[in-house]
């Protein structure tokens, strides 16, 4: 017997993650998935920083908010900002004598 016999060609087969189509879904989804990802934490990033070098330096006038009196948020209750101020007016006593 001769192998020209056989009558069938040699195929060769490779394994399914080989696959063009398969390859090319997967890139395709790599893309579409992880870049925007990467995007997102980038600008993310350049927002913080820009706006903290854009109050530490005061560009375009911007400051940080006051925080009130001796640090008290104007939002807090009278009775907080009371025991606060009896607190600093204690201590500055303390400190005169």
């Amino acid at each position: 017997m001769s192998n020209s016999s056989n009558g069938g060609a040699l195929i060769k087969r490779e394994p399914w993650y080989y696959n063009t189509t398969f390859l090319w879904a997967m890139k395709s989804t790599a893309i579409n998935f992880v870049l925007p990802f990467f995007n997102g934490v980038m600008l993310g990033f350049g927002e913080i920083l820009a706006n903290e070098l854009l109050f530490k330096y005061g560009w375009f006038g911007f400051t940080r908010p006051a925080l009130g009196l001796h640090g008290v948020p104007s939002s807090a209750t009278s009775e907080y900002k009371k025991a606060v101020s009896t607190e600093v007016k204690r201590e500055q006593k303390l400190l005169q004598n």
